[in-house]
């Protein structure tokens, strides 16, 4: 997905949380925002937004030596989520539908996003109230399909914290060898081995670590060559691969118009989508 004009509001507010995170001196957040903007300044939206994302991250950890704002609040966000998560093993167990609801307690997941709004989030109110509401885009259907004939999965994670949810999900693949990525360096609070390791996800799969899109290491090109069903979680996983070949379902919380529109859901829906060759 390319970037959009407006995508550059966002990466601006990216770099200023980062920046309040990696240091509490007013003039060193003041240059590192100054010198995002300057880097940004000419900015190529045939760009996906995660590539710009990237760039700004990179630029504020230049400025203020700090390589991984974001370390402590990942763990806090892994550790909130591991408080939850016997109760969301609760609520699956008691559905009629277990896979339906663990994917929906995956996508729910999603909020825990810093880069989007921070960590002023209500996850347990918005778990009460987003169990109880329907998908925008719902291709479960095909998604249990392709699941129940799966002999591989690669499961494309999205930030620490929310990997707790998705390890419900993980849980309620039966008999499928399940690959999980996670990211090779810092990327705002995205999920990496150290998170995956915290909350419980390298007992139940095979956890790779892989560089921030484009890049991608051998391991994930090979593991994407060979899964039968790829789930691609959270916004900035749809913005790099929603154009990419595969067997690919998208599960996110629709955060911005231009996601939404192009998953054709209003913003704030839930949305599990399948792309063709799922």
């Amino acid at each position: 997905m390319r970037a959009y004009p407006e995508c550059l509001a966002c990466t601006v507010n990216q770099g200023l949380r980062a920046a309040r995170h990696g240091t509490e001196d007013p003039s060193t957040r003041e240059r590192a925002l100054r010198a995002v903007l300057a880097e940004l300044a000419d900015a190529d939206f045939t760009r996906t937004p995660v590539e710009l994302g990237h760039l700004a991250q990179q630029v504020v950890a230049r400025v203020t030596g700090v390589a991984d704002p974001y370390r402590e609040a990942c763990a806090r966000s892994n550790e909130e989520a591991l408080r939850l998560y016997p109760r969301l093993k609760k609520i699956v167990r008691g559905s009629k539908e277990p896979l339906r609801t663990a994917a929906t307690v995956a996508i729910i997941g999603n909020l825990i996003d810093l880069g989007a709004h921070g960590e002023g989030y209500d996850l347990e109110g918005t778990l009460t109230r987003l169990l109880a509401s329907p998908f925008g885009r719902d291709d479960f259907l095909t998604f249990r399909a392709a699941l129940s004939r799966a002999k591989r999965v690669l499961y494309l994670a999205d930030n620490a914290g929310e990997i707790v949810f998705d390890r419900v999900l993980m849980e309620e693949m039966d008999g499928a060898e399940i690959t999980v990525a996670v990211k090779s360096e810092p990327f705002i609070n995205d999920a990496q081995p150290a998170d995956a390791e915290q909350a419980g996800v390298t007992a139940i799969a095979r956890v790779i670590a892989t560089p921030i899109f484009p890049r991608q290491s051998a391991e994930l090109v090979e593991a994407w060559r060979e899964a039968d069903v790829i789930i691609s979680k959270g916004h900035a996983n749809y913005e790099s691969y929603d154009e990419a070949e595969g067997p690919r379902f998208f599960l996110l919380l629709a955060k911005c118009d231009f996601v939404a529109h192009s998953a054709g859901v209003n913003k704030g829906d839930m949305v599990l989508l399948a792309r063709p060759g799922a």
